[in-house]
This record gives structure tokens, sequence and C-alpha cells, in this order.
């Protein structure tokens, strides 16, 4: 029989191990939480024949959350949800919104929950589920607007689509370079990060942020899943992936494409990387976006 104190050791330096991986894991999950914070203009970008407001609502948690709401001089009654990615701000998407604006859909580029100037954690689409559908509301009580629609990249991309359970009336969504569930994300870059021989630390690290952000907030991001509310809608939603993204993988608008393939539409841009479509194919990119809400209008 073995030593005791060997023993004892031994499972010491595994509690040890242990602790420390789940130190790791809670300390990258705090980050994630909370990404950097970039501060916004405080006046609206100046664009032609646009006007531009400040907007604001509070989320049914209490959390104030802030965008700008761009109109143009003629409207077609639409407006578009543009929501940017992680570590963005409202000023990241403005020059996209643009696209809209010149085909008279209003535009509302709302700082995502803790991000920019609006409060909160980021909860990976758990409770931006609710945020999306404050300013869906606030979107349809505004003068001539009649339709709303949505476009997302990345992790606004995420959002967009985990609300579908939350709001059904969008005409029609779009989400470029969005991930599945906030595991698979979770899991994926991780196992990018970590060097080879030690991947195998990914799931217990992964695991061990989840549980942090369960047992000290009560946020089970387990549940952020845009791929069950894909599957359960009923909304149109085009999922733009760039075959050379080395973010989040193309294996993840596919994964969203096989949940619902009624609603859905999958567009894989061969030359493009992360959330950049726009820069690499720029008139193919707005001569789709744009028939693809134009389709929706009725």
């Amino acid at each position: 029989m073995k030593p005791r104190w060997i023993i004892g050791t031994a499972l010491g330096i595994v509690l040890l191990c242990g602790s420390i991986l789940f130190l790791a894991g809670a300390l990258a999950a705090e980050a994630a939480l909370r990404p950097p914070r970039h501060n916004v203009a405080s006046v609206c970008p100046c664009i032609a024949h646009v006007t531009c407001r400040n907007a604001q609502v509070n989320a049914p948690d209490g959390t104030r959350l802030r965008a700008w709401y761009f109109e143009p001089d003629v409207s077609n009654g639409g407006a578009v949800l543009l929501l940017h990615g992680v570590g963005d701000t409202r000023e990241g998407v403005v020059s996209l919104g643009s696209v809209f604006l010149r085909r008279g859909y209003a535009v509302l580029t709302p700082d995502l929950r803790g991000h920019g100037e609006s409060g909160g954690l980021t909860t990976y689409g758990i409770a931006e589920a609710q945020d999306v559908h404050a300013w869906a509301d606030w979107m349809l009580r505004q003068p001539h607007i009649v339709r709303i629609y949505g476009f997302g990249a990345s992790l606004g991309g995420a959002e967009l689509l985990g609300s579908l359970d939350a709001e059904p009336r969008f005409r029609a969504v779009i989400a470029e370079s969005a991930y599945s569930s906030f595991p698979a994300i979770a899991y994926e870059r991780m196992h990018r990060a970590i060097p080879d021989g030690w991947k195998w630390l990914t799931g217990p690290f992964v695991d061990s942020g989840i549980l942090w952000v369960r047992l000290r907030y009560g946020i089970d991001l387990r549940r952020g899943s845009p791929e069950d509310a894909v599957r359960h809608t009923h909304v149109p939603i085009l999922l733009i992936h760039g075959l050379k993204d080395d973010r989040t993988a193309p294996d993840n608008s596919r994964m969203l494409a096989g949940a619902n393939p009624q609603a859905t539409q999958l567009w894989l841009i061969p030359a493009a990387g992360h959330a950049n479509a726009w820069a690499t194919t720029r008139g193919e990119f707005e001569a789709r976006v744009l028939a693809w809400f134009g389709d929706m209008r009725r």
C-alpha cells in the first residue's frame, strides 16, 4: 500500500491544479462580460439628406441602452436595427447604415449592452434578446415606420438571431459571421488560443468560466443559442459568412442554416474574412442585402 503522504500529496496537487484552472476560467469569464469600452462621439455623424438624433430605452431589467437614430429625407416605411460586434460601438456601423439610408430606410445603431454608452454586462444573447425587443418597440413607435428589419455582425448577428424567439416582428434579418451558440464559440476561440499539447484544457477552462458566471451572476451562458432561436422562427434570415474567417468558423453559419432550411439562406464568400463581406465584395453585398429586405416589404 502506498504511504498516505503520497496519496495526500497527489490529491493536493490535483486540487491545486483544478483551483488554478477554475480561477483562470473565472478571470477569462469576467473579461468576456466586460469587453473594453470605447468612447462614443457626443454628436451624431453628419450624413447628407439624413437627420440624426440620440435614442434611449430602458431594458426590462432597468439597464439603460443608448443609440443613434438616422432618418432619410424620404422614408420607405422601413427601419433597420444595425448591431455591431464585440468590443465595438455604434460608430463602427454608421458607414454600413448609409447603404440602407440611401434606399429610404431609417437606421437605428445602438451600443450593445456592455458597450459604448449602454450599461450592463455583455451576456451574449441572454439579456440582449429583451434589449432587441425593446428597440423594436421603440422603432415601431416612430413616425412613418411600419416595417422593421435587422442586420448584425459577429456578436451583433448572434444576438439578433438569438432574439427571434422574443421578437418575431422583423420582416427579415441578416446575420454576418454569427456563431451558433455561446459554448461553441467559446470552445472554438479558446482551442485556437491554447498551444498545441495543451488543447485538452479547452473544455475544463471554458466550463469553469461558464460555471463561474452562473454562480456569481445567475446567468447561464449555455442558454445563449442563436441556433435554437433560428430553429423555431418564421422570420426570413440571410446568413453571410466569409470562408477565410479565422475568428468564427463558417461551420457556425452552416449549422444555423441547417437548423431551419425553410427560413434561411446561406451566402458563403470565398475571399471574405470575419465580418468584412461589404469591404470584400461591395457591389454584390449591397445588391444582395437590399434585395433581401426589399423582397420582404409585403
